[in-house]
């Protein structure tokens, strides 16, 4: 399989890295004022999908005041607390050790 090659961002293969010094973990969360937005390609079952968009409509034309002007504006913020939901449960608060390249296909199941 071949490797793809990092982009001049500093991204490789979708995932956006953060470098540290060897043996010091940073987190994936850290930076979470950062409003650099980076264009990924995911999934999604299509009805959250489609009732993500409805709603991003919806709210866009008939409630400005609410601040939903586009599928992202629903999207980053239910990343963000689920997110900060797992650092949680199972990393005592902390953000997640960063990665350089996600496994693509579906993890093997672990016995």
């Amino acid at each position: 399989m071949l490797e793809p090659d990092p982009v001049p961002d500093g991204s490789v293969d979708g995932i956006t890295t953060s470098p540290s010094a060897p043996g010091t973990p940073k987190g994936t969360g850290e930076d979470r004022q950062s409003r650099r937005r980076v264009q990924r390609t995911i999934n999604f079952d299509s009805s959250v999908l489609e009732r993500a968009r409805a709603a991003a409509t919806y709210l866009a034309e008939a409630e400005p005041g609410v601040g939903i002007r586009s599928l992202v504006d629903i999207v980053n913020p239910a990343v963000d607390a689920y997110v900060a939901e797992l650092e949680r449960k199972y990393n005592d608060g902390k953000p997640f050790p960063t990665v350089l390249r996600m496994p693509s296909g579906r993890p093997s199941r672990r016995g």
